[in-house]
């Protein structure tokens, strides 16, 4: 019997229903679960998360000392196939939210990379696709945020191999940027789901 793929969807956004969470909803989930795939949601906006404070005492027991909602997505990324991480870019990077959270991927570098880890030679990284979102109009674009889910996420036993441009998706037609061809038309929204649907089923199936 074909085993289920098990895809996490992160939401980076401090908005539990902006645009970010509903791009999920109608896109991301959507595809997912149309190859046969068992999806769970994660949304920054429903689980605060505390910053590291580099107190290093990660380094032995591979684990941070708070008791918080990361607890619950450690356990979501070790048993999932696939992720798929929704960011609204802030500034060319991430909300601060959702930096706090990468940032508590520590334990997960000192367990494959630290001085006191090491990571299995054998190991196959799981795949992590990045859809960006925004109004659009920053000039600096969004490397450095496709930079820092990179670093983080590789620390945790992935890789990124997709970055998908969804700016301008959801926005009032007075904000859409020519960036986006499926922004702000409904009619475009389907047949657009549908191209990144397929690049999807060679991640998922």
């Amino acid at each position: 019997m074909h085993e289920r793929k098990r895809v996490l969807v992160i939401v980076g956004s401090a908005r539990a229903h902006g645009v970010s969470a509903r791009y999920a909803r109608e896109a991301v989930v959507p595809e997912a679960k149309s190859v046969g795939s068992d999806v769970r949601m994660w949304n920054v906006a429903d689980h605060p998360v505390e910053g590291c404070i580099a107190c290093e005492r990660c380094r032995g027991p591979f684990c941070c000392f708070r008791r918080d909602a990361m607890d619950g997505l450690f356990e979501e990324l070790a048993s999932c196939d696939a992720v798929e991480v929704i960011a609204p870019v802030f500034f060319s990077g991430p909300t601060a939210q959702f930096k706090a959270v990468l940032d508590r991927f520590q334990p997960l570098w000192e367990r494959r990379i630290g001085p006191a880890g090491s990571a299995d030679p054998a190991e196959v990284k799981r795949p992590v696709r990045l859809h960006v979102i925004g109004s659009g109009g920053d000039p600096h674009g969004f490397d450095p945020l496709a930079t820092i889910v990179r670093s983080a996420f590789g620390s945790a036993g992935f890789r990124l191999v997709d970055v998908i441009d969804a700016v301008g998706w959801g926005q009032s037609p007075a904000r859409v940027s020519d960036m986006d061809p499926c922004a702000g038309d409904a009619a475009l929204v389907a047949p657009c789901a549908r191209d990144r649907s397929s690049r999807m089923k060679g991640i998922v199936s």
